[in-house]
């Protein structure tokens, strides 16, 4: 089902070392893998969807991902964002600046978003836990692409326009709140590709743990924790074929074998 459009691409940039790889989900979702994030494009007849965006240093990976779907950053109709930590907007900040580009959030997610809010790891929580394998290697790689502005936001984010039940926005996905990650994080349902983009309320992998296939992200990156794992059993009822996490690979299957499996490994410290 999952067809490689590219099998490396290198992102373009002064780090030649960065690269970036471009999975057809569906005939009109693309899910963009990098090392330390992932990013979802939906192009159709409809227009362009931008689904999250990656770090602010990521830029340069975001326009040549747009270009191996055959999209350019100016072509993008809107960014739907999951929910607002550094990984995610970092690129949707750049569209809005640069080309005025929509972006937009669940209503309580809008104040993560433009940053009025912060509900992310600091910096102290991280100091705390960096005797764990794995979180200092992590910290010093994700540094040089934050550009020294961990707290960048979108001030021009607005909450999601809805129509009949869905985003109206090109590939007209579903929201549903999963909150728990951050008070408004929030998956999207592309009813109409068979594929549920999850952001972080799932993983697959990330790099502060050894943890592979479906599981919680450490309980360090949610802001309530036990919210987390209780809001996933509203992803049970998705038909979805396909999951696209936010970090690691896609899972190919039921959605709620997914949260099951997610579920009883729960998170890993």
């Amino acid at each position: 089902m999952r067809h490689r459009l590219s099998s490396e691409a290198r992102g373009v940039g002064d780090d030649r070392r960065r690269r970036f790889r471009v999975d057809r989900v569906s005939e009109h979702l693309h899910f963009v893998h990098t090392e330390h994030v992932n990013w979802v494009v939906y192009a159709g007849t409809d227009g362009v969807t931008l689904i999250d965006s990656g770090y602010a240093g990521q830029r340069d990976l975001l326009a040549s991902s747009l270009d191996a779907v055959g999209c350019r950053p100016e072509n993008v109709d809107a960014v739907l964002i999951t929910h607002g930590h550094a990984d995610h907007l970092g690129g949707a900040a750049w569209l809005a600046d640069r080309y005025g580009t929509a972006v937009h959030a669940h209503p309580e997610e809008v104040a993560n978003v433009r940053r009025t809010v912060m509900q992310q790891v600091g910096r102290g929580a991280v100091l705390r836990n960096a005797w764990r394998p794995g979180v200092v290697r992590w910290a010093a790689a994700i540094a040089p692409m934050l550009e020294r502005h961990p707290d960048l936001g979108v001030p021009s984010a607005s909450p999601l326009p809805e129509r009949g039940g869905h985003v109206a926005v090109p590939g007209n996905p579903r929201a549903l709140l999963i909150e728990g990650h951050t008070s408004g994080h929030t998956a999207y349902d592309f009813e109409d590709e068979g594929v549920l983009v999850v952001g972080d309320a799932i993983v697959t992998r990330h790099r502060t743990s050894s943890a592979a296939g479906p599981h919680l992200l450490p309980s360090i990156f949610h802001h309530d924790p036990e919210h987390a794992r209780a809001s996933l059993a509203r992803l049970e009822a998705v038909r979805a074929r396909a999951v696209l996490p936010g970090h690691g690979e896609a899972w190919i299957g039921p959605v709620d074998a997914m949260v099951r499996a997610a579920l009883e490994a729960g998170s890993p410290w």
